[in-house]
This record gives structure tokens, C-alpha cells and sequence, in this order.
């Protein structure tokens, strides 16, 4: 008999036993590299299945590239195929693998031609490294191909020796973490043979090609990336074992950070970082400073933005959001608070009188924090990509459109300050106000127009046109711009100055305001979120409490799913103002509960503005901890815009601390049970 509320081991045992037993072992992936294609990845790949398949493997190729090459694919003969899906497209149908039927024909090992692939509209993943990664998830061991360029990081540095862009990319941390990577090489000789004898393209193709890619400078360049990258990788993979047995200490305290930004070339900026901490093997770090102009961009301004911050999350950099005007300023104290080690910028030079260049933004940083590296970053790329034209071109009409927005509305209030300032001050002077005492009354009027104007240089330029109207109206000789005195220079020269300083000290202050108000906000929301979560003691409270937080921040729809016992309760349903629960239901159809299912069963957040079931109508998050997950949360993207990187990041937080207080609740009520069993025996 035990003790009463003292667990029994054995149990405990068993209970750890059974959970350790419901896992399911990771699949091993093995990746086939080329530096061009035609060198023999998917051939050398057809091969090693064919040794597996004479072991006793269980070999099923589920997409193998149909290649215009006999060898290739005579060799794929003898190998089980499972028929590739049928999607129609533009009036042609594009073949793609079909992950539900490998997943339920789970063979020991799968062939998945062309890693970085991108799949049609309407599949479950965006990518085909995606659908890979469900694969080894359930287990199943991957044998994949894939070209040097078509790396993440390593993007610029090939479309700078080719003039190709890239579009299909894989992520460099999918490629590192493969459990083996066999990089298939041949000469670049040889491999031009090939091409003229048209076993990689057809004579008119392979003509063109050897003129582009296929030229011998670049394949040799290629061969050298790839053959480098595979060393870095073992590098690596070596680095990493030794850290994990404290063998010795590597690169300690290093510490990359990098800035996001709109500008068109920032991508390359951060691909740099990503290389420069991969070398270092330094903790990688992407910071974005949230500006008042930023918050208030066009939303093709904005998407620049995600797609910035989208690369460096895919490069395994941790995204850090602060708010602030003065960029420098923030970068150089973020950096200094996270102990930065190396900070990574692009060139920004920008010229005003004369020519001349004012300080950079690296200038300004190193002033705040001279003892920290800083890496520029040259804008050396003379093909730029029509992704970076286009962010050029829409950054421009966006700063255009905001601008024409509200400069109407701060143009008209500066008119009627320094009209309703110099009737104020006629209408004094009438009843014998001394004309020099006007001059408060506009320094009176600068200071009123500074706390409203959403612009500076009008607050600025009011100061200078205030001592215009004052010269005009007050000061001898009236109804002209000319002076008695020469003194009234001087009167004028400190009326304009100290009406600029109103003006520039009160504008600053007044946006220092609205950003520490949007701090001060977001702060409370998430020390409002801790005190009620701590108040909560069943599912239902917590549910009701975190659907109001997320209808708080987001102004948006939630959705819940529970899971108890292997069990799915749900939906709970917590609509936003304006939307019944019965138009919420109708929502929620087939096509939700699938993705739902496949939330819960790959604990990974899909549906719309995600990479995985895109087409749905709600983006589902997992609530879970480190070893369990306890519910899914659907937030009904409406207007299928992505949530803002900050607002996410504080949605994150409360998840997680959502999973804590399902730990809690479960724990207590089973301890309670424990409990109560305990005093029947």
C-alpha cells in the first residue's frame, strides 16, 4: 500500500514506458548534392535504392523527375512507383508526389526527386522540403536530390556568378540537419561533354545553355561552392558533437546580429549574416526596428517586410521587434542588452549639399557601440532581380501615396495656426498690445501646430513663415518686407530659432509618446494575460480568457480545439464583434477539420498565410509544451493578410503560457484523483 499522495515509481515507470513507446522514431534523410544539373544525382540516387531493394529494404519511389535522359530512367525501372498525382494547370497537368499515399503505404525508404521543388496550388505544403520533412516525421527514411544554388544562403553568391536568380530555394538548416549528404561531382569538363552529346538537353537547349550556365568559368565556380558548403557541413556537424560532450569550447559568446528593413537589398544582407554565424558558429539574431513610417507603409511596403524577416527565420535567425524613431539608436542598444558580438548592415550612403555624404547608418551605430564589430554589407550586384526592382519601384509609390495621404491635413492645420495667430495678434495690437509681444502668440501657435502635425519640416517651415507674417504685419515699414532697424534682424534671427527648437524638441517628444504608449500597451496586455491565466482552474476559463486577449490584440475570430485522453473536443468557438457563432460555424468545414488533423498530429502551425494547407480559411497554431500538446487555436484571417511580426510574437507568448496552464490543470486534477483513490484503499 502507498503513501497517500506519494506516486509509485513502478507506475510512474510504466506511464513514461508507454509514452516513450507512442513516439514515433525520426526518419533519416539523405540528400544527393550536384553542383549543376546533369553531374548524376538522381541516377547515383536510383542506384543506392536499387542496393537497399537487394537487401531486403523496402524501397518505393514516390517522385522521381522525368528526365529526357535514358540512362536515368531505365535505371529507375524495377523500383515500386507510386503514381504521382494529376493537377490541372492552365490547361496542362502537373505531376506531383503524393504525400497521403506514401504516408499510408509507409515504406522503410522513399525516393523525392528535386528537393526544393515547388508544389501547385492547392497541395498540402507549399514546398517539397516540407513534405519531406513530414515523411521523416512519421518515420519514413528520405532519399532526395538537389543543386548548390538552390540553397538559401548561398542565393546571391550564385546568381552573382551565373545572372540567374534562383526562385526554388531550401533552407540551409533542412540541408545541415540531413543525417547523411552525398555530393555527387564530376568534372566540368566532362559534364560539358555530356551536354554537346544531348544526354542532359536537347541540341538547341544544350547550345544556349553552354553560352549561360553551362559556360566552363562558372561550372567550375559552382563545383567550388559546392564542394566548399559540403565541408562546412562536416565542419559543423563536428563542432556541434564536440559542444554537445564539452570536448572544448567553441566560439564562445559569439553572437551575429543583422537588421531587417524593406530595402531591396537587405536579403542579401541577411544571407551574409547567415553565412557569417554559420562560419562562426555564432547564435544568429534578425532585428527589426519598427518605425512610425514603417507602421504606417503602403501594405506592398509591409510585405517586403514579412518576406525579410520570412528569409531570416528560414535561415535560423531568432526575430527580435523593437519600436523606436531613431534606428541607430535601437540597433546599437539591442545590440549591447543581447551582447552582441558582430553586427552586420547594408551600405546605406545617401548625399545631400554639394555632394556630400552624411553619416551612414554603420556611422551612427559604431558611435553608440564602438567596442562591437560592424560588417557592411556593398550593394556590388549588378543584376538585380525583378523582385528587387519591384521593391524599389513599390517603396517609392508607397512612400508617395502616405505622404499625399496626409499632407493636406497638416498643411491646412499650419495655414490656420499662422492665420489665426496673426488675426489674434492684429486684433490685440487694436486694443494697444505691443507688436513685439506678438511674437509669443506665434511661438504660442508653433508650439499648438508641433503637438498635432504628423510632419516635422511643416512645423519647421511655419517657424520661418511666422517671421515672415511678423516682419509683414508689425514691423515698421507695414504691408512690406523691408526694416528700419537692422536690430529687427537679430529679433528675427531668435523668433525663427526658438520657434525651430519648439517645433523639433516638441515634435520628438510627442512620437516618443505614441511609441512608449505602444510599448506601454503591448506591456500590459501581456502582464493582463499572466494575472488572469494565473486565476484560471479549468479548460473552459482558460479558453474564454485567452480568446479575449487574442480578440484584444488581434480584433480577429478564434477557434479552439481541445485534446484530452487522445480525445478532440471542440469547436469552441469566440467570434469577433460583429460575427455570430452560427456564421463562424459555417466557416468551419472538411476542408478546416483536415487541417485541424494535421495540426494535431504534426504539432506545427498550417492553414491560411502559412506554407502548409494555405487555401484554408484560419491560420491554427498548436498550443503544446515540449512534450505534449493540449489544444489548436484558429484565428480567421478574414482578409488573409499575415499577422504583424510583433503581434505574433506576443500571440506565441501566450500560447505558451496557455500550454503551461493546461499542464497545471491536468496535473492538479489527476493529482486530485491520485488523491482521492488513495483514501478508498
Amino acid at each position: 500500500m502507498e503513501r497517500e499522495g506519494r506516486p509509485n515509481p513502478e507506475k510512474l515507470l510504466r506511464q513514461i514506458q508507454m509514452e516513450e513507446s507512442k513516439k514515433v522514431k525520426r526518419g533519416k534523410c539523405t540528400i544527393f548534392l550536384g553542383y549543376a544539373a546533369g553531374v548524376g544525382k538522381t541516377y547515383a540516387m536510383l542506384e543506392s535504392a536499387h542496393e537497399l531493394q537487394k537487401t531486403g529494404v523496402d524501397v518505393v519511389a514516390a517522385y522521381i523527375e522525368p528526365h529526357a535522359r535514358k540512362d536515368t530512367m531505365e535505371k529507375a525501372e524495377g523500383l515500386e512507383t507510386i503514381p504521382p498525382l494529376l493537377i490541372p494547370y492552365k490547361g496542362i497537368c502537373l505531376r506531383e508526389m503524393d504525400l497521403d499515399a506514401v504516408l499510408k503505404r509507409k515504406p522503410k525508404v522513399v525516393l523525392a526527386d528535386e528537393l526544393a521543388h515547388t508544389n501547385a496550388e492547392g497541395m498540402r505544403h507549399q514546398k517539397r522540403y516540407e513534405d519531406i520533412e513530414e515523411l521523416l516525421s512519421a518515420g519514413i527514411d528520405v532519399y532526395t536530390t538537389v543543386n548548390i544554388q538552390h540553397l538559401e544562403s548561398l542565393n546571391d553568391i550564385v546568381s552573382g556568378i551565373t545572372g540567374i536568380r534562383v526562385k526554388e530555394r531550401v533552407p540551409d538548416t533542412f540541408f545541415d540537419q540531413a543525417d547523411v549528404v552525398k555530393i555527387i561531382d564530376i568534372e566540368p569538363d566532362m559534364l560539358i561533354d555530356r551536354l554537346k552529346e544531348g544526354k542532359i538537353y536537347k541540341a538547341v537547349q544544350a547550345e544556349r545553355a553552354l553560352d549561360n550556365f553551362f559556360a566552363r568559368e562558372k561550372l567550375i565556380s559552382l563545383r567550388e561552392i559546392a564542394l566548399r558548403r559540403t565541408a562546412d557541413r562536416v565542419n559543423w556537424i563536428a563542432m556541434e558533437e564536440r559542444k554537445a560532450y564539452r570536448e572544448r569550447q567553441c566560439f564562445a559568446g559569439e553572437h551575429i546580429l543583422t537588421c531587417i528593413s524593406p530595402s531591396p537589398t537587405n536579403m542579401k544582407v541577411i544571407r551574409n549574416a547567415s553565412r557569417l554565424s554559420y562560419a562562426f558558429h555564432a547564435e544568429f539574431t534578425a532585428l527589426y526596428v519598427e518605425t512610425p513610417k514603417l507602421q504606417n507603409a503602403d501594405q506592398k511596403v509591409k510585405k517586403m517586410v514579412e518576406d525579410n524577416i520570412h528569409l531570416a527565420k528560414t535561415l535560423g535567425a531568432k526575430i527580435v521587434t523593437v519600436f523606436g524613431e531613431e534606428v541607430a539608436f535601437q540597433i546599437a542598444e539591442y545590440a549591447r542588452i543581447c551582447g552582441a558580438s558582430k553586427i552586420v548592415l547594408g551600405r546605406t550612403n545617401h548625399r545631400i549639399f554639394f555632394g556630400q555624404k552624411r553619416g551612414t547608418l554603420a556611422d551612427q551605430v559604431s558611435q553608440f557601440v564602438p567596442d562591437i564589430d560592424i560588417y557592411i554589407i556593398p550593394d556590388t550586384n549588378t543584376h538585380r532581380s525583378d523582385q528587387q526592382s519591384f521593391g524599389r519601384m513599390e517603396m517609392m509609390k508607397s512612400k508617395k501615396s502616405m505622404n499625399t495621404e496626409k499632407l493636406y491635413v497638416d498643411l491646412a492645420q499650419g495655414a490656420l495656426t499662422l492665420g489665426g495667430a496673426t488675426f489674434l495678434s492684429l486684433c490685440l495690437e487694436r486694443i494697444g498690445f505691443l507688436s513685439e509681444n506678438t511674437i509669443m502668440i506665434y511661438l504660442f501657435g508653433i508650439l499648438i501646430l508641433s503637438m498635432f502635425c504628423k510632419r516635422r519640416w511643416v512645423a519647421s517651415g511655419a517657424a520661418l513663415i511666422s517671421v515672415f507674417l511678423f516682419d509683414f504685419f508689425f514691423v515698421p515699414p507695414i504691408g512690406n518686407f523691408g526694416v528700419e532697424t537692422p536690430m529687427h534682424y537679430t529679433t528675427f534671427a531668435f523668433m525663427f530659432f526658438f520657434a525651430f527648437i519648439i517645433s523639433t524638441i516638441i515634435t520628438k517628444q510627442r512620437k516618443q509618446a505614441q511609441e512608449s504608449a505602444k510599448l506601454v500597451y503591448r506591456t500590459e496586455l501581456l502582464l493582463e494575460n499572466s494575472k488572469r491565466m494565473r486565476r484560471v482552474h479549468n479548460v473552459k476559463d482558460l479558453l474564454s480568457e485567452l480568446s479575449g486577449q487574442v480578440l484584444k490584440l488581434l480584433g480577429l475570430s478564434v477557434i479552439f480545439f481541445v485534446k484530452k485522453d487522445e480525445k478532440i473536443t471542440g469547436p469552441w468557438m469566440y467570434p469577433r464583434t460583429g460575427v455570430g457563432k452560427t456564421q463562424l460555424r459555417q466557416l468551419y468545414d472538411s476542408q478546416e477539420k483536415a487541417v485541424v488533423q494535421w495540426v494535431i498530429e504534426n504539432r506545427k502551425r498550417a492553414g491560411c498565410c502559412t506554407h502548409t494547407l494555405p487555401n484554408a480559411k484560419a491560420m491554427y497554431l498548436p498550443i503544446k509544451t515540449a512534450e505534449k500538446l493540449y489544444a489548436v487555436m484558429g484565428i480567421v484571417l478574414e482578409e488573409k493578410r499575415e499577422i504583424p511580426p510583433f503581434k505574433y510574437a506576443l500571440l506565441t507568448a501566450m500560447l505558451n503560457e496557455a500550454a503551461l496552464v493546461f499542464e497545471r490543470i491536468y496535473l492538479v486534477g489527476r493529482g486530485n484523483n491520485e488523491q482521492n483513490v488513495s483514501k478508498k484503499i
